[in-house]
């Protein structure tokens, strides 16, 4: 099966993002499924409006899943906040999307392929990563140098801050960084 990230965003860490999900595409080319899906990452702002969606080409037996993010939302997240919101998000739409359409692929195959997304992404942090570790540890009041020196994350403090109500700047670092980063 062929399974394709692209990009329209631009000034967050999603274009980093993005390319994390190569080895995703390459091992998901031995992956049997009866149709192939293709994903856009559109990071726009609000005031646009744009919804995400969906559309089955039955001639062509594709899947295109047109993901809208709010780019202003993503400025304030850092690079793992971005990473885990933009995994939980992509795997529900997924899941949603590849179950409309039973008759081209049944619960079994549909779940197999789910099941090896899924797998893919616990193991890369983009679902339960970094930022969710960190959460449950600090829930624990376990010491914040702790938490960074055994999940080997810097952020930590930043996290802390967020679950307690801590309003994040404007930009996050992570993004300035991406934003000067070569294309």
């Amino acid at each position: 099966m062929k399974l394709a990230f692209t990009l329209d965003a631009h000034g967050t860490c999603v274009g980093q993002l993005k390319d994390e999900l190569l080895s995703l595409e390459e091992i998901a080319t031995a992956w049997k499924f009866p149709f192939d899906i293709f994903v856009v990452f559109r990071g726009l702002p609000e005031s646009y409006g744009r919804k995400t969606s969906r559309r089955f080409d039955s001639r062509d037996h594709t899947l295109d899943l047109d993901i809208s993010l709010s780019y202003e939302q993503y400025q304030r997240m850092s690079k793992h906040e971005q990473r885990e919101a933009l995994g939980s998000y992509l795997y529900d739409y997924l899941s949603e999307s590849v179950a409309k359409y039973k008759k081209h692929a049944d619960a079994e195959t549909q779940k197999q392929l789910l099941d090896r997304v899924k797998e893919w992404m616990l193991e890369h942090g983009w679902l339960h990563g970094k930022i969710h570790q960190a959460r449950e540890l600090l829930a624990q009041d376990i010491d914040l140098y702790e938490i960074s020196r055994t999940l080997q994350m810097e952020e930590v403090e930043y996290t802390y801050l967020r679950m307690n109500g801590h309003e994040p700047a404007d930009v996050h670092p992570d993004n300035i960084a991406a934003g000067k980063a070569p294309l």
